[in-house]
């Protein structure tokens, strides 16, 4: 039985050290909480902040339920910033929610969205416009003959592919190359796992999100975004620049995502125009803090406040804004442009022009700038201790 929360939050504890773990400590210290960082090793930029209270370093994702053992308490909100601790949580989610209140949406809306197999069929139940996909495992004997190219191969769990190849999805233009990619891929990768899914033309300037924090399917605060430059540029694994924006029929899709499921927690949606039907496609459901959620700090609130605010039955921040912010994490992002002016793909006066709106930064802060000062030097420390490593 889950036990009942009887005060308010008086800590948090945030799962990974991520970019998007920063944004989230220091919205979690706005709203007068401890914070205690876990990561698995001691590079992480969040840890130098100074909202973090505590850090924890824990060998393996397997000892993670060992480690937060110790800190076992019904009034601390425990959130996860990636696909594997959310994976953790959700093998025990009965065990983890009787001891804390767990960031997270239903364990069923976890496993939904978790495999995109899931999604897409739900999509299609449910009449959600969403790329037209064939499922590997429904193609017996290699029957391509249904498949339209160009098309991707993608995986219908991403964080598991991506470890393994490094990718997030392969293009492939004819048949030929999509049986020789298959074979390559060959038993890496479960085959009743892989989706073949129509290529969807526009690169990044065509991927749209819709950032919210949802209670029972109803938004409570919300923000959308176009997130025009990405790392790598053709089938990004991170956001490295995203503007806001404000697009009916996304935010008409989302939200009928969100009733449907009855959804509780932060979740962000992720949709790619197709110019052939025009009209918003849907990919994907990240249903943690993504990437950029700190964007909201410029609209005059956060999400993880948000979230802090309803469990603790307390006055919201949020208030619907038009106002047109970007966000960007400029070293990711100055490496993304210098890489595709070379190639030719990208003008200096549309760099420029894009960064003449009021900004957000993903690390960098006046009142808070050690971790700015880490995010620099980790990299050049593990790339010093990289060369000198004997061999």
């Amino acid at each position: 039985m889950i036990k009942k929360r009887e005060q308010r939050i008086k800590q948090v504890i945030i799962i990974g050290g991520f970019v998007q773990a920063l944004g989230l400590a220091r919205q979690a210290k706005q709203c007068g909480a401890k914070v205690i960082l876990f990561n698995e090793d001691q590079y992480s930029i969040t840890r130098y902040s100074k909202t973090v209270d505590e850090f924890v370093m824990f060998d393996s994702i397997d000892k993670l339920r060992y480690c937060l053992d110790k800190y076992v308490n019904i009034n601390t909100l425990l959130v996860p910033t990636s696909d594997d601790y959310i994976d953790q949580i959700v093998s025990d989610y009965e065990y983890y929610a009787s001891r804390f209140v767990v960031g997270l949406p239903s364990k069923q809306c976890v496993q939904l969205f978790g495999d995109k197999t899931n999604s897409y069929q739900f999509a299609e139940v449910n009449s959600i416009p969403h790329p037209k996909s064939w499922y590997v495992r429904e193609l017996g004997g290699g029957n391509f003959d249904a498949v339209c190219y160009p098309v991707i191969i993608k995986p219908s769990v991403m964080h598991s592919f991506n470890k393994r190849f490094h990718k997030k999805a392969i293009l492939c233009e004819t048949r030929a190359i999509l049986e020789k990619e298959l074979r390559a891929i060959g038993d890496e990768y479960p085959k009743d796992q892989i989706i073949i899914q129509e290529y969807l033309d526009g690169g990044a300037k065509s991927l749209y999100s819709y950032g919210v924090f949802a209670v029972d399917g109803i938004p409570r605060a919300w923000v959308m975004a176009n997130r025009i430059r990405q790392r790598p540029m053709d089938f990004g694994k991170s956001t490295t620049f995203a503007i806001t924006c404000n697009i009916p029929r996304i935010e008409e899709l989302a939200r009928k995502i969100l009733n449907l499921t009855h959804y509780t927690g932060l979740a962000e949606i992720e949709f790619m125009y197709d110019y052939r039907t025009e009209d918003y496609k849907f990919l994907e459901v990240n249903t943690r803090a993504w990437k950029w959620h700190n964007i909201s700090t410029g609209l005059g609130f956060g999400f993880l406040s948000e979230m802090i605010h309803y469990y603790n039955k307390e006055k919201s921040d949020f208030r619907p804004e038009e106002k047109r912010i970007v966000w960007v994490e400029h070293t990711m992002d100055f490496a993304v442009i210098l890489k595709e002016m070379m190639k030719g793909r990208m003008k200096w006066s549309e760099v420029v022009r894009s960064y003449r709106t009021r900004k957000v930064c993903a690390v960098w802060s006046i009142k808070d700038p050690l971790p700015a000062f880490a995010n620099i030097a980790i990299p050049l420390w593990l790339l010093i201790k990289k060369r000198i490593k004997p061999k």
